[in-house]
């Protein structure tokens, strides 16, 4: 791992003619803002012309070798928080970073590989509790035509907008909403950590009934994978199944429902389980113009159950409006959760973000959230008898 580290910040080093984040992605997920690592990558086109540089010039040795070099791309995001919940806590924090390697393998075939540290999610840190490297995705995708494509490797799974088509870099908040973080990047039953959204397996997928306007109407996603950690094999013979339809009846609106199934080998509480079958579903809508009025919402919801008794219930939601103008992006999101089994944990309550977003440029942007969370009656006793909490976060977020 560390010379797969080393060799990404050689290239970075050395590589002046690289891309920014974003730049081998297709021209359909160019849509949300220039501060942006898409998810839905698509496999490169054939390399363009070096700027200023005339058909009947020959590349210099030295361009052929950057030329055939991965795009490396990246962003770092830190900043400060303050939580009122507990004994309060204020820190700073480095809350991302993020490198990217985007590559040709052929005229078809492409590849991705990212690397995530400063994460600090629980399960992801050493024996003294700091910050481990992780490996984010690698894979990669074969694109047969507009319509099929086949994604094999490590990769984000396409269950819902936020973990398949935001990251990190495009959010208009600092974090996730709990339908992303508990939901899609949990699975209670093998584990109860966030996984990134991330498994190992193939996916299909495609856009189809492309549009007079430059956008398709309609998009799928069909995936096999574990349903185990990522960079982990299967501890069971089962898989798990994910599909999911994107509409877009008119452009800037789209419509996505994703299900999930899959039979997994965990503890839930004191009980084992060889082979749990749990579903998820998450259903939402988006309205985004680039330079005027985001609109979203997504409900999710995660059930298992066994011997007629639920062992995994919870339900989630949100909507968030926010409006562009010109650098500024001011925000709202209201969230609610409900875990319906442990009904007296601190994942019982309905939350409003009031935020503020800045762009500096295309490559950077300040984000300030303020969170005030308000917890139903039998968690605020979890709470210390405390029916709410706060929180204030300042952030940045550096692309490069």
């Amino acid at each position: 791992m560390k010379t797969l580290f080393y060799s990404l910040l050689a290239m970075m080093t050395f590589s002046t003619g690289t891309a920014k984040a974003g730049d081998s992605i297709a021209a359909s997920d160019r849509n949300l803002s220039p501060l942006m690592e898409p998810a839905a990558i698509q496999a490169s086109e054939p390399q363009a012309a070096v700027a200023g540089q005339t058909q009947a010039e020959e590349p210099s040795g030295w361009q052929k070798v950057l030329d055939k070099l991965p795009k490396i791309s990246g962003y770092l995001q830190t900043g400060y928080q303050y939580n009122s919940l507990g004994k309060h806590s204020s820190s700073f924090q480095a809350k991302r970073l993020r490198l990217i390697a985007d590559g040709n393998v052929s005229k078809n075939v492409s590849f991705r590989l990212q690397i995530e540290a400063f994460n600090g999610i629980a399960g992801t840190t050493n024996g003294r509790g700091q910050k481990n490297l992780q490996v984010m995705d690698a894979f990669a995708t074969m694109k047969i035509s507009d319509a099929v494509k086949v994604r094999a490797g490590q990769f984000y799974l396409p269950l819902g907008y936020e973990n398949y088509d935001i990251s990190p870099a495009t959010l208009e908040t600092v974090d996730f909403s709990d339908i992303c973080y508990r939901m899609v990047c949990r699975n209670p039953i093998a584990y109860d950590w966030v996984d990134y959204g991330r498994d190992l397996g193939v996916m299909i997928f495609g856009d189809v009934a492309p549009s007079s306007e430059g956008f398709n109407y309609l998009s799928y996603n069909f995936s096999v994978t574990n349903g185990s950690l990522p960079s982990k094999d299967d501890n069971n013979k089962s898989k798990d199944l994910v599909a999911a339809l994107t509409f877009r009846p008119i452009k800037n609106l789209s419509i996505k429902g994703a299900f999930n199934w899959g039979q997994y080998a965990g503890t839930v509480g004191t009980q084992t389980y060889e082979n749990q079958d749990m579903t998820r579903y998450v259903l939402g809508a988006w309205y985004n113009q680039p330079a005027g009025l985001d609109l979203r919402a997504e409900y999710g919801h995660m059930v298992s159950s066994h011997g007629g008794q639920s062992i995994i219930k919870e339900d989630g939601f949100y909507a968030l409006a926010a409006y562009h103008f010109g650098p500024w992006m001011p925000m709202v999101r209201y969230a609610m959760y409900r875990d319906k089994v442990n009904k007296s944990t601190l994942n019982n309550y309905d939350s409003v973000l009031f935020g503020l977003t800045y762009h500096l440029n295309k490559n950077l942007k300040f984000q300030a959230n303020y969170i005030l969370t308000m917890y139903t009656d039998e968690a605020k006793v979890t709470n210390n008898d405390k029916g709410s909490s706060s929180k204030l976060q300042v952030m940045g977020i550096y692309c490069f």
